[in-house]
């Protein structure tokens, strides 16, 4: 009769134990298709619930991490990523998506940290590259920040971030005809990010290719009419040129946006 009631225990148990999972796998999964739909609060409500069901998935935690971060939640995001990091500390992807959630919360130096790991456990995965770049970039790791971006573009020839990244990081150490020459590449890859025209004219104007420069510029303002930046540039080489009407229309155009110069008052006036 003991042995009788233990088998059938044993059994019932086991069957507690494949139900516990099946549902936890359940939950995980409509997690995961709610992503796709990019309806991330319901798919953390999903992943919450596959977590009080099973503590102990590295996956569910790195999943729900991400739909975190989508929600730009990254605090969030690094507590999860972190946790997924303690039960498999195996996954270069972890550390990565760990490292961007930090590097957008300009928690620069574990963010490099992170990236480093990612780059140590997978050598050809571009995008860490990228960001380490974008973090030696911000601590004015300017030489560093080459080669990772180099190192990224070797590995995806066609990612126009990595071209006005690396473009930036040129005009910072002087390299102008180089940063002239990946934001012209940038155009190409991506030509309605405006930052590479934007780039490619501050390259130019270094260059003293003024007219060059002021076209590249136009076309910013044109897809911006509110690019202060722009605007401001484009009027500095209407300056130069001695273009009057055209400075003075810009500076027009800076004044209705709210910003205001001494010397532009008195040149307009």
């Amino acid at each position: 009769m003991i042995k009788k009631s233990l088998i059938i225990f044993l059994a019932l148990f086991c069957h507690f134990i494949f139900s516990q999972s099946k549902t936890a796998t359940y939950y995980a999964e409509k997690g995961r298709e709610l992503v796709k739909q990019k309806q991330y609060a319901e798919a953390i409500k999903n992943y919450d619930k596959a977590i009080s069901i099973n503590p102990n998935s590295s996956v569910v935690f790195h999943h729900r991490g991400a739909s975190k971060a989508n929600l730009k939640d990254y605090k969030g995001a690094i507590a999860d990523y972190s946790t997924s990091i303690k039960l498999n500390p195996n996954d270069f992807e972890v550390f990565y998506n760990r490292g961007v959630a930090e590097y957008y919360s300009k928690d620069i130096q574990n963010a490099w940290n992170d990236f480093n790991k990612s780059i140590e456990m997978n050598a050809d995965f571009a995008q860490s590259y990228l960001f380490r770049g974008y973090c030696n970039g911000d601590l004015k790791k300017y030489e560093e920040a080459l080669h990772d971006f180099d190192k990224a573009l070797t590995l995806d020839p066609n990612n126009a971030d990595g071209y006005i990244n690396r473009a930036i990081v040129n005009i910072n150490v002087g390299n102008n005809i180089e940063a002239m020459e990946d934001a012209d590449k940038s155009v190409v890859l991506n030509p309605q990010d405006i930052r590479g025209y934007n780039i490619r004219g501050q390259a130019k104007a270094l260059l003293k290719k003024y007219k060059d420069a002021i076209d590249d510029f136009t076309i910013v303002i044109n897809k911006d009419p509110k690019h202060i930046q722009a605007i401001s540039n484009r009027m500095s080489l209407e300056l130069e040129l001695h273009d009057t009407e055209g400075a003075c229309k810009d500076y027009l155009r800076m004044k209705k946006l709210g910003e205001k110069n001494t010397y532009m008052e008195t040149y307009c006036n």
